[in-house]
């Protein structure tokens, strides 16, 4: 898992050069987000998803993760609190492997939380279980869904 503001968004390109279009999606449309909502296709390997969400109740903060997709999560307006895990320490599976939504819950409780405030993002990879809408307002993001084809 990476945590930080967007400003910082060119040093993780530089590491991870498939960011770029994630990256300069959320830039050309970061003034625009507002009046956005759905899913947008930024290319054969990357999706983004713009929603306004409400927060879980606590007996509903599963962690979740991904096996195909990497997420990164971009607040807009807002903030959220998202608890994570490392997926080699989950034991306690909710919800088997969903294909379609690319999707799979645990039970178990994170190991801490994070919380990011507008202009920040996180980005969670396969190994990362993450539990979004842990905190107590709504918010708005911008998930850009990056195929793990791009890693190799």
């Amino acid at each position: 898992m990476i945590a930080d503001k967007l400003a910082e968004s060119v040093f993780y390109v530089r590491q991870f050069p498939f960011l770029k279009d994630a990256f300069d999606f959320i830039e050309k449309n970061k003034s625009g987000f507002i009046s956005m909502q759905g899913r947008f296709e930024i290319n054969p390997y990357i999706y983004a998803v713009i929603e306004t969400s409400v927060p879980k109740p606590l007996n509903e903060q599963k962690l979740e993760v991904h096996r195909k997709y990497i997420d990164l999560q971009y607040i807009i307006e807002g903030c959220d609190v998202i608890g994570w895990k490392n997926l080699n320490e989950c034991k306690e599976v909710y919800a088997g492997y969903n294909e379609e939504k690319d999707i799979m819950f645990y039970n178990d409780t994170y190991d801490f939380q994070i919380k990011l405030f507008e202009g920040s993002f996180a980005l969670f990879f396969q190994q990362d279980a993450h539990s979004p809408l842990c905190g107590e307002f709504p918010v708005k993001k911008c998930i850009v869904k990056i195929n793990k084809e791009l890693l190799k």
